[in-house]
């Protein structure tokens, strides 16, 4: 496996691959403001309180909030690790 990753870095062979999950029985009009857009809604608000120096660009965090209201979850870990993810991005 080494050699062929090491391989195709050099010859420049993109190995990721991506997807796309096709909502079913979604469809949504502006302008008389029918159908459904999704099949969940999520609101969310993040803030984060950053001092910078200005002289040499480094910064620290001195504290960041968020705040996600995602209804009744079906699995907290999974939603902890989507906000978390989300927040870093």
């Amino acid at each position: 496996m080494k050699e062929l990753a090491h391989a195709a870095y050099f010859e420049r062979v993109n190995l990721s691959a991506n997807g796309h999950y096709k909502t079913p029985d979604i469809g949504y009009v502006w302008g008389p403001n029918t159908g459904q857009m999704f099949f969940y809604f999520t609101q969310g608000v993040t803030a984060a309180e950053v001092e910078i120096d200005t002289l040499t660009g480094d910064w620290t965090c001195l504290r960041a909030d968020i705040k996600m209201d995602i209804g009744r979850s079906i699995n907290p870990s999974i939603d902890y690790g989507q906000i978390e993810g989300a927040f870093v991005q």
